[in-house]
């Protein structure tokens, strides 16, 4: 019997094997099971401990999908990509390429993500996540096109789905395109209406591409979903988007709006701190477009110590501010950093920051820096430009605001005619452009042609738009308040710093018009010394002060005024004193002057004067004046008991900025019956000026004709003179409207007098000149002279200095 079965042992033991393998495997998937069910019921750390050994003792690739499931529900992603290290790609199933995939991409392992998501796709083409998993993944390694076409797959298989909404919506937002985004995130809104995360997602966007309507509206239709913060957001994102339209549009009222609007957010209780940042940030760049430079400059101040270097765009802002407020070395260095971290905004076409740094530069008198950039800048931008079409050649607008800029560049440089030339022949091409007869208007006004410039403003004013004319009409305050037709403009000048907008010209204006009305101490004094022994003093002084009260809306300002003379004569010491006060009266186009007071020492009589000086144009003027007991009578005629009345008229001419001079007479009546009679003209040309550098000429002409009066005072019959000096000016700018002026005179001339022989005359002087506008101007000098009085040569040492003080 045993020997009958001997053939059959094999079978038995296979069916043995397979019974046990059986049992085995069913006691596996009972355990692993029982397992899964506790994580399902929140033991999922325990479930996780229970697999792990399950899969050490069995290797069951099934307990091995399981516990990677579990892992990565666990977000131990790491961990479930290290379950089965020697594991090939081949022998994972196809679950576990998907979530091994998920868990290599949480890590960041895209590489690794991807090799699972491509397995997965090669073993099933048509396994809708693998291509949806391949999508994120080109995604997330900016391989944005390959993602794309995964993308489109996938939807060409599974169509429209959640995830495929939410993956386009990423690769959306990676490639920064908010339309696409938000299109995306509409429609997995429209799905999921109380989708919390995507319906703040869409309001996110919406405020980011200023559909704040669209945006408020979302927040009315879910109160609940955003909270007070989210409110105060929409309110911020609304008012920057008022402040950049304004400026874009050139919109003041709508940048002010949204100022006021920043300030509401700012004021308001519970403020994010990003929120609060950003706010402020943008504040500065609202104040400095508003021209409100000193509380950008100090804002941008407290924010860099608050939180560090500022963004560039506040930066901007503040270089802005910084040349607004007379600044302009520190906005230079502001711009170059910004054009060094961001060449292209250098050229921008509709904001370059070139211009901003150019202006830093003439404000500060760089004006060779200045050049070199224009020069540099003008081989970047060619003549025309494409349109956005890429179709049709346009102007290009850095070209021509190039060509203006070096007009006014050459201007500033000392060179008016050669700017002239160069604007006339602009206009010649193109006479209807507004802002060349504004920019000619500008030049007439600098060269002291004021009614000429009004009438180039006006020309610009009636070929631009009425909500563009503010700078043409405020140019035709200017000139009117130049020439000193007060009365009226200052009533127009008050109403437009009031309620104009903000801007470069309205700035100006209230400058120019601060600055004329300002009353100010002026004092002059002079002390010579000499080795004369004719007719003058041995030594000398004389000193004026003078106080200038405001001008009144006409124009016209009250003063009062001391003078003091001394001088030693013989060893006896002379001296006289005068004090008046007067009304300095605007009849424009005519000036009355008017003045009485008492003399002190040997001059005590009663003294009055009137000087009436009318401007025919820009260019001619007369003057007539009247002095009774005049300042100018000689020590030695008071001395000796003789007061002195004077007359005179003079014509002045004034042909430009370069050259000016004038003709005159007078006759000085003495009370000791002599009748001086003095002719007199003069021509000032400035023969060179470029940057710091001014050489000036003058040639001087004088006569006179005495009576045959026995007098102490200098009294020749007749006397003339003739001479010319020549300036030399070196000027260093010490701040903006600052500097410091050296200037070296160097004269000679010849006199002439009844009865004596003829003899040269001579000067040389050297002295300095501080001007610290607008508020005060020092000035000194010393000069060595070689004089002569009745034919005896004198030389002379003079010491001069005097002050203008301002108080505004």
């Amino acid at each position: 019997m045993h020997d009958r079965l001997r053939p059959l042992w094999p079978l038995s033991l296979l069916a043995s094997l397979v019974a046990g393998a059986a049992q085995a495997q069913s006691s596996t998937d009972v355990t692993r099971e029982s397992l899964v069910r506790e994580a399902r019921e929140g033991a999922l750390p325990e479930a996780i401990a229970g697999l792990e050994r399950l899969y050490a003792q069995t290797g069951d690739e099934r307990v091995r999908a399981d516990l990677i499931a579990l892992l990565v529900r666990a977000e131990r992603y790491q961990q479930a990509l290290d379950v089965c290290t020697g594991c090939r790609v081949e022998q994972y199933q196809a679950g576990e390429l998907e979530t091994l995939g998920s868990a290599a991409r949480s890590v960041q392992a895209f590489d690794q993500a991807l090799v699972y998501y491509q397995a997965l796709a090669q073993r099933d083409p048509e396994a809708t996540q693998a291509l949806l998993g391949q999508a994120l993944v080109y995604t997330d390694q900016q391989r944005y096109t390959e993602a794309g076409i995964a993308l489109e797959r996938y939807e060409r298989l599974a169509g429209s789905t959640t995830q495929g909404l939410e993956a386009r919506g990423y690769l959306a937002s990676q490639t920064q395109n908010p339309v696409q985004e938000l299109a995306a995130r509409q429609a997995l809104v429209e799905r999921d209406t109380d989708n919390t995360g995507e319906l703040q997602a869409v309001y996110r966007l919406a405020v980011g591409l200023g559909a704040s309507s669209a945006a408020r509206e979302l927040m009315l239709a879910h109160p609940d979903t955003f909270a007070a913060s989210d409110r105060l957001w929409l309110a911020y994102y609304e008012a920057v988007t008022d402040i950049r339209l304004g400026i874009h549009t050139d919109q003041p009222n709508r940048t002010a709006s949204g100022l006021a609007q920043l300030d509401s957010v700012l004021a308001a209780p519970g403020l994010p701190d990003e929120l609060e940042t950003r706010a402020e940030y943008d504040k500065v760049v609202a104040l400095s477009e508003l021209r409100r430079f000193s509380e950008a400059e100090a804002l941008s101040m407290r924010l860099e110590l608050q939180y560090g270097a500022l963004p560039d765009y506040v930066l901007r802002a503040r270089a802005l501010a910084l040349n607004g407020l007379g600044r302009p070395d520190e906005a230079a260095t502001l711009y170059r950093e910004l054009i060094r971290r961001s060449p292209q905004m250098a050229v921008d076409p509709d904001d370059p920051l070139n211009e901003g740094l150019f202006y830093s530069y003439t404000d500060a008198q760089r004006f060779k820096e200045a050049d070199r950039l224009l020069q540099s800048w003008l081989g970047k931008e060619p003549e025309y430009r494409w349109d956005f079409t890429r179709t049709v050649q346009i102007d290009n607008t850095n070209y021509q605001k190039i060509l203006m800029l070096d007009v006014l560049l050459t201007a500033w440089r000392g060179q008016m005619d050669e700017a002239s030339e160069r604007l006339a022949s602009y206009q010649a091409q193109a006479p209807g452009e507004p802002y060349l007869w504004i920019t000619k208007g500008d030049l007439e006004r600098d060269r002291g042609w004021p009614r000429e410039a009004e009438t180039s403003y006006r020309m610009a004013e009636t070929l631009l738009p009425p909500d563009q004319r503010y700078q043409a009409e405020h140019g035709v305050l200017l000139a009117r308040l130049q020439r000193g037709q007060w009365e009226g403009t200052t009533t127009e000048i008050a109403r437009e710093i009031s309620e104009a907008r903000p801007s470069a010209s309205r700035d100006e204006l209230a400058r120019e018009w601060r600055e004329a009305r300002a009353p100010q101490l002026s004092a002059t004094v002079t002390r010579a010394t000499g080795d004369g022994t004719g007719t003058q003093a041995s030594k000398e002084w004389r000193s004026q002060v003078r106080l200038d009260g405001p001008r009144d809306a006409r124009g016209s300002r009250p003063f009062v005024e001391q003078i003091n003379q001394y001088g030693e004569f013989d060893e006896r010491e002379l001296r006289a004193g005068y004090t008046m006060a007067g009304y300095e009266i605007n009849l424009h186009p005519a000036t009355v002057v008017v003045a009485a007071g008492t003399g002190a020492q040997l001059g005590r009589d009663f003294l009055a004067q009137v000087d009436i000086r009318y401007a025919f144009d820009d260019q001619l003027s007369a003057t007539l004046g009247a002095d009774i007991n005049s300042v100018d009578t000689p020590l030695r005629a008071l001395d000796d008991g003789v007061s002195a009345d004077r007359y005179r008229a003079e014509l002045a001419f004034r042909r430009d900025e370069r050259g000016t001079g004038a003709i005159g007479v007078s006759a000085m009546d003495f009370s000791d019956d002599n009748l001086r009679r003095a002719a007199y003209g003069y021509w000032r040309e400035t023969l060179y000026h470029l940057d710091r550098w001014q050489i000036d000429a003058e040639v001087q002409a004088s006569a006179s004709l005495n009576d045959d009066v026995t007098a102490s005072y200098f009294n020749p019959e007749r006397d003339a003179n003739l001479g010319g000096l020549l300036s030399v000016n070196y000027e260093i700018p010490l701040d903006y409207r600052q500097s410091f002026t050296q200037t070296l005179t160097i004269g000679s001339g010849r006199h002439w007098q009844e009865n004596v022989d003829a003899e040269n005359t001579w000067s040389i002087g050297y002295g300095h000149r501080f001007e610290l506008a607008p508020r005060f101007e020092l000035e000194y000098g010393i000069t060595r002279e070689r004089a002569v009085y009745d034919g005896i040569p004198e030389y002379d040492n003079t010491l001069s200095a005097g002050f203008v003080w301002r108080f505004q």
